[in-house]
C-alpha cells in the first residue's frame, strides 16, 4: 500500500477515478518543493539588535585641584607637633629644633583640620572613549568649566553648582521652590548622543517631573549657548543632559567668569571682568 501526503493510494483509487490522482500528486509535489525551498532559505536577522552596556573608561587627567590639601597638611602638622613634644622631652632626637617643630606644627595642623572641615569632595565622573575623543572638538566652555569645577575639591561651598542652582530654581523666592527641595548633584557622565558630545548631570531630587519641565528652558539658557538641555527621570531623581547642538556657539576658549553678588539689593549680579 503506497502512502502519499494526500492519503493512501488504494484509498484514492477506491474513492475517485484514476485520472483524478494526477492533480493530487502535483499539488503534493508543489507543497513539498515549497517546504524544501523555505527550509533552505536563511532566516532573517532581527531588525533591532540589543544594545550592550555602555563601557566607561577611567579619566586619568591630573590636576592639583583634585588633591585634598587638608589630607596633606593635617598629617604633616601632627607629625611636627609629635616630634616637637618628643624632642622637647628628650624622648626623640632634635632637642635644639623642638621649638621650631612646635611653632610650625601647630598652625599647619590647625589649617589642615579647617580645610578638612570646610572641603566639599568631588563628585564621581564617568566617561566613554567616544565622548573623551570629542572633548577637544565639541565641548563648550561652560561644559568644560562644569566638569572641572565639580571634579575637584572645593572649600566653603555647601554643594556643587550652588550658585547655578540658586539662579535657576530661585529657592525661597517668588516663582521658585523651597530650599529643602533644591536638587543635589551626585555625579556626572560624559556620553555621545547622536554623534554630539553630552555632559549628563546626575541629580538626587524629590521634585516632580512637571516641576523640572517648568525650569528646563531656564537650565538651557543658563548653561548655554551651544547646548540643548534634556531631562531624563531616574529612580533617585533626574538626569539633565547638556547636549551640544552642533552650532559651535559657546566655544571661545575662555572660561565663564564667576558671578559676583550685586552691589545693592535689587540690582543684577555682576560678572568678573
Amino acid at each position: 500500500m503506497l502512502r502519499t501526503p494526500c492519503g493512501t493510494l488504494s484509498t484514492v483509487r477506491r474513492l475517485s477515478p484514476v485520472h483524478k490522482l494526477t492533480p493530487c500528486l502535483s499539488r503534493c509535489q508543489r507543497r513539498s518543493a515549497i517546504s524544501v525551498r523555505a527550509s533552505a532559505e536563511p532566516q532573517a536577522a532581527p531588525k533591532h539588535a540589543a544594545k550592550g552596556p555602555v563601557e566607561y573608561i577611567d579619566d586619568s587627567e591630573f590636576s592639583i585641584s583634585k588633591v585634598s590639601f587638608g589630607s596633606i597638611l593635617t598629617p604633616i602638622g601632627l607629625g611636627l607637633l609629635i616630634w616637637g613634644f618628643g624632642a622637647y622631652t628628650t624622648l626623640l632626637p632634635g632637642a635644639d629644633l623642638s621649638s621650631l617643630f612646635l611653632i610650625y606644627g601647630f598652625p599647619i595642623s590647625l589649617l589642615g583640620f579647617a580645610l578638612n572641615y570646610a572641603q566639599l569632595k568631588p563628585v564621581p565622573c564617568k566617561t566613554t572613549q567616544a565622548a573623551f575623543d570629542l572633548r577637544a572638538s565639541q565641548m563648550t566652555d561652560i561644559q568644560k568649566q562644569i566638569r572641572e569645577d565639580v571634579t575637584r575639591f572645593r572649600y566653603g561651598d555647601e554643594q556643587h553648582l550652588e550658585e547655578a542652582l540658586d539662579r535657576v530654581f530661585k529657592p525661597n523666592r517668588p516663582g521658585g521652590i523651597s530650599r529643602k527641595l533644591l536638587p543635589l548633584l551626585i555625579g556626572i557622565r560624559e556620553e555621545v548622543t547622536d554623534g554630539a558630545y553630552t555632559l549628563v548631570l546626575e541629580f538626587s531630587s524629590s521634585l516632580e517631573v512637571d516641576k523640572w519641565e517648568v525650569f528646563q528652558p531656564k537650565i538651557q539658557s543658563f548653561f548655554g549657548p551651544g547646548i540643548i538641555a534634556r531631562l531624563d527621570k531616574t529612580e533617585g531623581g533626574m538626569d539633565v543632559a547638556l547636549v551640544c547642538d552642533g552650532s559651535g556657539a559657546g566655544r571661545t576658549g575662555k572660561d565663564k567668569k564667576d558671578v559676583l553678588p550685586p552691589l545693592m539689593p535689587g540690582l543684577k549680579a555682576r560678572q568678573q571682568e
